[in-house]
């Protein structure tokens, strides 16, 4: 019965396509045409990434890593470094882009960023070179991660009291 009804189905399968050339006989070169034409899906891949996860946008320490690392963000990208921002259950950003078939819950999981604030850097062969449950100052990143960037210099230098427990810490 299961073999008959197989059959049977391969055979309507068939006849629709044939009946579908006989209208339209240009109609298989016109689809492989538009999908020459649409936009390439990228692939993520962690490696060379710096990953900024947290329990909410607005936590403390999100919003203080994002604010130390705004100056180096466009440096990192030129050098094909990859920044993700993971946010409880928002949306990842992959530099600044939200990416919605990718799952938060899995991304942190793979991870083993589940709960709370980090910053981790993955490096070109998918090796975790650092991972921090703490801000960490631009310099200290580029450093840890072993990225040949010079930091982004912001103006007349002033000491800032966060920054200088940051580096103490």
């Amino acid at each position: 019965m299961e073999l008959t009804f197989a059959i049977i189905a391969t055979c309507l399968v068939f006849g629709v396509i044939a009946a579908v050339a006989s209208v339209r006989p240009n109609l298989l070169p016109e689809i492989g045409a538009s999908l020459r034409k649409t936009q390439t899906v990228k692939k993520f891949s962690p490696r060379n990434t710096l990953f900024i996860i947290g329990t909410y946008s607005n936590h403390p320490a999100c919003k203080m890593q994002r604010r130390l690392l705004k100056p180096a963000i466009a440096a990192l990208i030129r050098n094909d470094v990859t920044v993700m921002e993971v946010y409880g259950d928002d949306q990842p950003r992959q530099n600044g882009e939200a990416i919605d078939w990718l799952d938060p819950a899995l991304l942190r999981h793979a991870l083993d960023a589940e709960d709370g604030f980090y910053v981790i850097y993955v490096d070109a062969d998918g090796k975790t070179l650092f991972r921090s449950e703490a801000p960490m100052v631009t310099s200290d990143i580029l450093d840890r991660a072993k990225l040949d960037i010079a930091t982004p210099v912001r103006g007349a230098k002033r000491k800032n009291p966060v920054l200088k427990k940051l580096r103490a810490a």
